[in-house]
């Protein structure tokens, strides 16, 4: 009888050694998400960052389909190029007045562009016909018309740069209020003086650490963040108010962190009056093809960039033969809805570049977005060999990637507090290096806490989250989670333990959209309430 006793003993042994070395990684019993639940029960925002408030007007309204206004080729005379006939267009639509859509209509067709295109005020769109009708073919990079980039530091095009530009004026408004104190997944907020501000209105809460102390609560905590970040203001909630009641403010969303004396000052302003409710539509970018130039050596074959912008959209497009699809920079409240990448034939070579590397990509980015927030990138369709598919860039947060697919995809976290990201129902087909993520070292971490991998299917087990430190290393990101993702199994007793891990759940299978149910039934149950009462 002593030899069934030693093996229950054995058994209870191994189990308490392998809860001390796995992460967690089990799905609550039902098979749904101990994250989550079945529908948003087990939800506990402070582990689960709410990203429901992604994309165009945070998701409270649809995107716009303003009628077209004018036909570009209204505007061509005679001897005129087709980019001088689109400028002309441009030009006229500048002068419109923004308090209505200003739409330009592309007609079927192929037409040359050989120069950058802006877009610079407000309510202005360029609709082609459809991606499949209306192509702008552009046979001379950024560099060839401009010289090399004087913003990158290396002279390539890397995150900046797009022959079409939704572009505002960069600033920030005077201080409202400064709040005093918050809670991590709380709506409401004391401030200083709230007789300034307004219910219903949209505001900016403009996160400043205070000597590392809040870029660390960004890792829970569990890592210091590099010391370069120390005193700089890194993070911007945009939010409704709800409530006011003395100097307490309830605000329309959670706070995704505390705020507390000494760790974090955060003040309130008004968003700066810059371009907003543009968009871009229905397009190709035909480029001209040529061997890829390189990592950090892009000379400029970009389809389009929002710069300093929010609430803007690029939908339907497509690309060839791109250095990068679509680039994000200080913007806000965008949405891409839809965008198909290809090559006419391999961009990649054995030609070193400048730092005698080889090009075994066809382009960087696909979509990334920087020092941005709340974006919303959805039905991407990725089908050449990009170093980046999707990513998050420098002080990128609360973006969101989902519904897309990929040949061989990888979802990039690119350090210097890139993050939380989701990225959620994304097909990532081979998945070679689907969480591998790039960055230099002295950026600190990949990912910053609460960024969630979330229903990533692909055609083999992927490796664990790794860049150029050990791979599972904690030094990924200290606190992410990994839900409905096959990694390899022999990889997932080493992981960073302080990981979340959940090999498969029942569902959702798109946690942006149970966030958002979630969201639009407790709104509907709150307003309500009150007519209830009466």
């Amino acid at each position: 009888m002593a030899r069934p006793s030693m093996t229950r003993g054995a058994a209870l042994l191994l189990a308490a050694i392998a809860a001390a070395v796995l992460p967690a990684c089990n799905a609550a019993a039902s098979g749904y998400s101990d994250l989550w639940g079945k529908n948003g029960e087990l939800w506990d925002p402070t582990k689960l960052p709410d990203f429901s408030y992604a994309g165009y007007r945070q998701g409270n309204e649809p995107l716009p389909e303003p009628p077209v206004t004018r036909n570009v080729t209204d505007f061509r005379k005679s001897g005129m190029s087709d980019t001088e006939m689109l400028q002309a267009a441009l030009a006229w639509a500048h002068k419109q007045p923004d308090t209505d859509f200003t739409v330009l209509y592309i007609p079927p067709g192929q037409y040359t562009l050989t120069d950058v295109l802006y877009i610079r005020r407000s309510r202005l769109v360029l609709r082609g016909a459809g991606r499949t009708k209306t192509t702008l073919y552009i046979p001379k990079s950024l560099t060839d018309l401009f010289g090399p980039s004087k913003e990158s530091g290396t002279g390539g095009y890397v995150n900046f740069g797009a022959f079409v530009s939704i572009s505002g004026p960069d600033g920030r408004m005077p201080k409202l209020a400064k709040v005093l104190s918050g809670a991590q997944g709380t709506r409401t907020i004391q401030v200083d003086n709230a007789s300034k501000l307004q219910v219903g209105q949209y505001y900016e809460l403009l996160f400043t650490d205070v000597d590392g102390k809040f870029n660390n609560l960004m890792f829970d905590n569990e890592y210091v963040a590099p010391p370069q970040y120390k005193n700089q203001t890194r993070v911007k909630l945009i939010t409704k108010i709800k409530a006011i009641q003395g100097e307490s403010v309830e605000l329309e969303r959670l706070l995704p962190y505390s705020i507390k004396a000494g760790v974090d000052e955060v003040d309130i302003a008004e968003r700066y009056p810059t371009v907003h409710d543009s968009g871009v539509e229905g397009i190709t970018f035909k480029f001209k093809w040529e061997w890829y130039g390189g990592h950090h050596c892009e000379k400029g074959w970009n389809a389009v960039e929002v710069r300093s912008a929010y609430d803007c959209w690029i939908r339907n497009i497509a690309t060839w033969n791109a250095d990068s699809g679509i680039l994000m920079n200080d913007a806000s409240s965008v949405t891409v809805d839809g965008i198909k990448m290809q090559v006419t034939k391999t961009r990649k070579n054995h030609l070193p570049n400048k730092f005698h590397e080889y090009t075994w990509s066809d382009g960087h980015w696909g979509v990334q977005h920087t020092h941005s927030f709340d974006v919303l990138v959805m039905h991407f369709d990725i089908r050449c060999a990009m170093m980046h598919d999707v990513g998050t860039g420098s002080s990128g947060k609360f973006g969101v990637y989902m519904n897309g697919k990929c040949t061989d995809g990888n979802l990039d976290l690119h350090r210097a507090l890139a993050g939380p990201t989701l990225y959620t129902n994304i097909d990532v087909g081979l998945g070679t290096d689907a969480l591998h993520s790039g960055g230099p070292s002295r950026s600190g971490p990949n990912a910053l806490a609460g960024t969630t991998w979330w229903g990533i299917r692909s055609a083999h087990a992927v490796d664990w989250p790794q860049s150029n430190k050990p791979a599972g290393s904690c030094a990924f990101g200290p606190v992410i989670n990994l839900v409905d993702v096959n990694i390899k199994r022999s990889e997932v007793r080493h992981m960073c333990k302080t990981w979340h891990y959940e090999r498969s759940i029942k569902g959702p299978s798109n946690l942006y959209y149970a966030q958002l149910a979630l969201r639009k039934r407790r709104e509907a149950a709150e307003a309500a309430a009150p007519a209830q009462q009466h």
